[in-house]
């Protein structure tokens, strides 16, 4: 990885303290410089919740080796307490995202409690997302069919004034 990189491995252990951490700060990168986590004012709830599922889709089939250790990493977080505290830091980051862009996107619509159920709602659905089209590309179709069944249920179809 060093040699790839172009650097020595001692300064790849200077910015990385586990060989864990290279995999799980990409993952981080990827998930959170999606556009989507930080919508524009002015987006349609519908909107925002469909190019969510849709970079999620476009994510995992563009990096699959990328999309695969991370999922790797989630099982072995189990046993592995630093690790754990990584990931869920990650996953408390997208949910706080998440409740802001329902703050941003639809304000009034939801109560702060609803927001925060909702974001966790969002967080696990898209990882099932995730998940599924790790697993199962070939199924592409019916995954986003269900995104769109989810979306349904959150923001039907809005009228633009």
């Amino acid at each position: 990885m060093a040699r790839a990189a172009g650097v020595s491995k001692a300064n790849i252990f200077h910015h990385f303290a586990r060989l864990d951490d290279i995999v799980v700060d990409a993952f981080e990168m990827f998930l959170l410089a999606m556009p989507s986590m930080q919508p524009e004012p002015g987006t349609g709830l519908r909107d925002w919740l469909l190019a969510l599922g849709a970079e999620t889709s476009a994510h995992m089939d563009a990096d699959p080796a990328l999309a695969g250790a991370y999922m790797g990493f989630i099982v072995r977080a189990r046993g592995d307490g630093p690790l754990r505290a990584r990931v869920a830091a990650i996953a408390a980051e997208a949910e706080a995202r998440f409740e802001a862009a329902l703050a941003l996107l639809a304000p009034g619509r939801f109560s702060a409690a609803e927001r925060r159920a909702l974001a966790g709602l969002i967080l696990l659905t898209g990882d099932g997302l995730a998940l599924h089209r790790q697993l199962f590309p070939e199924r592409a179709g019916s995954q986003a069919a269900a995104w769109h069944a989810f979306v349904d249920s959150i923001a039907p179809a809005e009228k633009r004034p």
